[in-house]
């Protein structure tokens, strides 16, 4: 999560904007600092590091001082020239003082990121704010996500140097379900094979069979449970005037929902396709889903385009992402 630096003398001010970003978006109060002058920002500019600091334009330098927007602009010149000062990733302005803030208007324009105008009885101030955090934070996870995947790249190289296993599912929610979607084909696959290519003794290949959606539900639990001990059936996703819908499967809070389909006939296909179409939109509504994962399996006597369906089906760079996966069924 970021950080937030709140620099505003006006109390109801500060109040407004920090219960703004509480409501719009998962921080805790403890992601945000607050102070009253420039004084105190510096203080704390000294020893920290923020992602974002709200800057109030017309502010007092201390305490109980004399407010005025050329304190803004000696403060914002400041940051950029004092080397003991940490300055900010970005600084937003906000003020409802504009004859003062134009007076100043090219100076602050070439410090800030953005210029709010606040207006208590306005809600654009609002969701001008939350458009900024908005970004910020998925700017943030971006970047977190593609440093991660740089210093795992890095050890899996090592590891497979070494010529140990690797069995790490991603670092993100697509990467995720695309390995969880491979673990359940290979499951459909390696019973009917052994080594040297003999059955084992004491295993009945033959029992093993899949003629029914239940079926197909009952592997995947049996086999996402050891990659993931939290995965959960039936787990509660939505709720819709009062009605609940229950996923299939769902991983880590409902952040990845698993919808497991059996198409045995003709009329089925039609019928999970029109399924697909409609859970997807549904999922959305649920903001804690990062990932859909739907796992098809499909009869050899019914004729698709697995290709096509999928390519059509998915949307992995949405969000949250779909991962349509289809397979056909060889325990039958």
């Amino acid at each position: 999560m970021i950080k937030i630096l709140l620099v505003d003398d006006n109390p109801n001010k500060q109040n407004n904007v920090k219960q703004t970003i509480l409501d719009t978006h998962d921080f805790s109060e403890s992601d945000i600092d607050i102070v009253s002058c420039t004084k105190e920002a510096r203080k704390l500019l000294y020893d920290n590091y923020f992602d974002l600091m709200i800057l109030d334009l017309v502010l007092p330098i201390e305490l109980n001082g004399e407010c005025n927007a050329k304190n803004g602009v000696d403060f914002l010149n400041e940051i950029s020239i004092n080397p003991s000062i940490k300055p900010p990733i970005h600084i937003v302005g906000i003020s409802g003082f504009q004859d003062q803030v134009l007076e100043f208007h090219d100076q602050f324009r070439m410090k800030l990121w953005n210029l709010i105008v606040y207006e208590e009885s306005s809600s654009n101030w609002k969701d001008q704010l939350h458009s900024i955090i908005f970004h910020l934070v998925k700017t943030r996870q971006k970047f977190l996500s593609a440093s991660l995947d740089k210093q795992l790249s890095l050890l899996f190289a090592q590891l497979e140097d070494d010529n140990y296993p690797l069995t790490f599912l991603g670092c993100d929610w697509t990467t995720i379900c695309q390995n969880l979607a491979s673990i359940v084909e290979k499951s459909l696959d390696v019973p009917s094979r052994f080594s040297n290519g003999l059955k084992a003794k004491n295993i009945n290949i033959e029992s093993l069979k899949i003629t029914s959606e239940y079926d197909f539900q009952n592997l995947v639990h049996l086999i996402l449970r050891p990659w993931i001990p939290s995965t959960e059936a039936e787990n509660v996703a939505i709720i819709i005037d009062g009605n609940t819908k229950n996923a299939d499967f769902s991983i880590k809070s409902n952040s990845i929902i698993i919808e497991a389909k059996y198409i045995d006939s003709t009329g089925k296909k039609n019928d999970t396709l029109k399924t697909l179409e409609g859970l997807k939109d549904f999922y959305k509504m649920n903001a804690n889903v990062k990932s859909l994962l739907f796992l098809i399996l499909v009869e050899d006597s019914v004729k698709i385009d697995f290709h096509k369906l999928e390519d059509q089906y998915s949307q992995v760079l949405a969000e949250p992402s779909i991962y349509v996966k289809f397979f056909l069924n060889k325990l039958c």
